[in-house]
């Protein structure tokens, strides 16, 4: 059975909010965000930022570095990073307006006829730099059928007093965000019989490449959408319609420049926007694809 795969970044994309940012400012009211992420930034001895002999300038990962941050912070206060906290967060965090029904709205293409015929489905699946946990409270259940993300498991450190430790498992970049898509492609994301490094035939796909959208808001979603791109997929960036115009071009520069989008269009999440018409006719063209290779 073919599927189409619709991968949603969060941050910046089905979320006008930065959902970390969040969850720092709760954790830490007194610093902020702000100072969290400066901090983060200046730890240049992690990060290798140094001047140092070339084949020791590798630059390391953000994530690890503020995963491990934050939880500090969390263990100070004795909060453990689990969903019991995260549902503290959500109320906090808000979605673009119609997000939910709009992803409604599209699956129910795959109750028309021509997808009937073809028996195709849609899917929706998130990747993310943000916390996994977090996000999938954010959307209602059964929307999603699968949230990349990064992760803590919070366990209990005995000492004088038990507190909660949260331990990064998983930390999601810009590479990962290219991984978890063939994940995706593979179906290794509900079959555990089959890594990313597995080799799957073609047409044993889950997803082929160019039944797969990928839509993200910024530079760090670049590999993601080259990737999906150049093996057939269809790759969208949007942009918050109520930024300044300023902040947009620069955000979206090389996105622009590069052309490493088919489309560049505001995260409206209306049926009557520009979004809604694209992913239709993408979901539609793939559908009599197949049907074509029916008559064929």
């Amino acid at each position: 059975m073919p599927n189409i795969a619709i991968v949603w970044d969060f941050d910046g994309t089905l979320s006008p909010d930065d959902s970390t940012t969040k969850v720092v400012e709760i954790l830490d009211a007194d610093r902020g965000g702000a100072e969290f992420w400066k901090y983060v930034k200046n730890l240049k001895n992690l990060r290798g930022d140094q001047k140092r002999p070339k084949w020791e300038h590798v630059l390391a990962m953000d994530a690890p570095i503020w995963m491990y941050a934050l939880s500090r912070i969390a263990s100070k206060k004795r909060v453990p990073l689990n969903t019991e906290f995260f549902n503290f967060v959500k109320p906090h965090i808000s979605l673009y307006s119609g997000v939910p029904s709009f992803l409604r709205k599209l699956r129910l293409l795959q109750e028309r006829r021509l997808f009937k015929e073809v028996d195709l489905n849609i899917h929706f699946f998130i990747i993310t730099a943000g916390l996994k946990h977090l996000v999938e409270l954010l959307l209602p259940p059964g929307l999603v059928t699968w949230t990349f993300g990064c992760r803590y498991e919070v366990v209990a450190v005995t000492g004088q007093e038990s507190e909660p430790e949260s331990i990064p498992v998983f930390c999601m970049d810009e590479t990962m965000k290219t991984r978890s898509l063939f994940e995706i492609s593979k179906g290794a994301f509900q079959d555990p019989s089959i890594s990313v490094n597995t080799r799957v035939p073609k047409e044993k796909l889950w997803a082929p490449f160019e039944n797969i959208v990928y839509i993200g808001d910024g530079e760090t979603d670049i590999p993601a959408l080259s990737l999906v791109r150049s093996l057939g997929g269809l790759g969208i960036a949007v942009f918050n319609p109520e930024s300044p115009k300023t902040v947009v071009d620069r955000r979206l520069h090389n996105l622009r420049l590069q052309k490493r989008a088919d489309l560049i269009t505001p995260a409206d999440f209306s049926e009557t926007g520009e979004l809604f018409e694209y992913l239709t006719l993408r979901c539609r063209q793939i559908a009599h694809r197949y049907q074509a290779e029916l008559l064929g």
